[in-house]
């Protein structure tokens, strides 16, 4: 605990009463310096009466560089108070606002970079109504929340994004024959056979897809995976948009083959997540990202491509079309 600048002020002046009481025998002056003394000891009685502020904050929900997400929390206490919540490196945001305890404190904070963030923890400076006495408290208060990597939309007529929409022909194969319910196409009638029959048809396909699967083995040079993530995020994505299960191994970790949101969930957390290294699995892979200082290399069936020529534009990722 500490005066502030007005307190020191107020000190000043009644330690000034006082001496020039005592050397020129000036009595009335210290009935000055009396209660200009008691208001800084009431000031910090107060201050000190008032005790530590406690925080209480919910969670921030993920996303990709460059959304803004709103954080809030309440600061319970007494007096005036500046609240500075900590941002760690890839988060940005005007964090400081002075309020009347107790308080809830609300703000937007923009994900700058990719993997482990985290808001807290909060700096709660206290002070008395009077503003002659100050505390500086830090409340251990805070909350980590993963920022995906970019992802970017593949170039419509690359050879290399034609890769990843397999042809309609060959993602079902025939199965059997059913009857026909409300919300069939037409399309799937088998009229030859609805013809012997007073009810008609509909040809019923085996889902094929598990013979459709991607692996993609992602690597980078130190100082380069965030590149690296970006690049696999936007080649699974899209193959899982493609409809191909996809597989995915990056130099610390690995997920197995799957489909759908969840599946999508599991790969950009591991991106998120995804460190500078190798994988192992380049001579298995479908797809190679390699990230270096000279770029971002895909390479397709031995085709070697650089990332920034297969995408349809790097200004404005499409993370808030990816349901996350």
């Amino acid at each position: 605990m500490r005066p502030t600048r007005r307190g020191f002020a107020v000190l000043a002046v009644a330690v000034a009463a006082l001496l020039v009481s005592a050397r020129f025998g000036q009595p009335g002056l210290t009935a000055v310096a009396g209660p200009l003394f008691v208001g800084v000891f009431a000031a910090a009685v107060q201050v000190r009466w008032g005790g530590a502020p406690t925080v209480e904050r919910g969670r921030l929900r993920r996303g990709f560089p460059g959304e803004t997400k709103p954080v809030e929390f309440r600061v319970d206490g007494s007096g005036i108070a500046t609240v500075t919540d900590q941002l760690s490196e890839g988060l940005n945001g005007e964090t400081t606002v002075r309020k009347s305890l107790p308080a809830t404190v609300s703000y937007r904070v923009t994900y700058m970079g990719r993997g482990e963030q985290r808001v807290g923890p909060v700096d709660v400076t206290v002070t008395d109504a009077m503003e002659l006495v100050t505390e500086r408290y830090t409340v251990k208060s805070q909350t980590d929340v993963l920022v995906y990597p970019p992802v970017y939309r593949l170039g419509g007529t690359d050879a290399f994004a034609r890769t990843f929409t397999p042809e309609s022909e060959d993602r079902q194969s025939f199965d059997r024959l059913r009857e026909y319910v409300s919300g069939d196409s037409l399309r799937d009638v088998h009229w030859k056979s609805s013809a012997k029959r007073e009810d008609l048809l509909v040809k019923e396909f085996a889902d094929s897809r598990s013979d459709r699967a991607l692996l993609v083995a992602a690597e980078a040079r130190e100082g380069h995976a965030d590149e690296m993530a970006a690049a696999a995020a936007t080649i699974t994505m899209a193959a899982l948009e493609s409809g191909l299960a996809v597989e995915l191994a990056v130099p610390n970790d690995a997920v197995e083959q799957g489909y759908g949101d969840t599946h999508r969930t599991r790969l950009l957390e591991l991106l998120a997540r995804a460190d500078a290294g190798q994988t192992g699995r380049v001579d298995d892979a479908d797809v190679v990202v390699t990230a270096t200082g000279d770029g971002v290399t895909v390479s397709v069936d031995g085709r070697h491509r650089s990332f920034a020529d297969v995408t349809a534009s790097r200004d404005n990722p499409i993370a808030g079309e990816v349901n996350g």
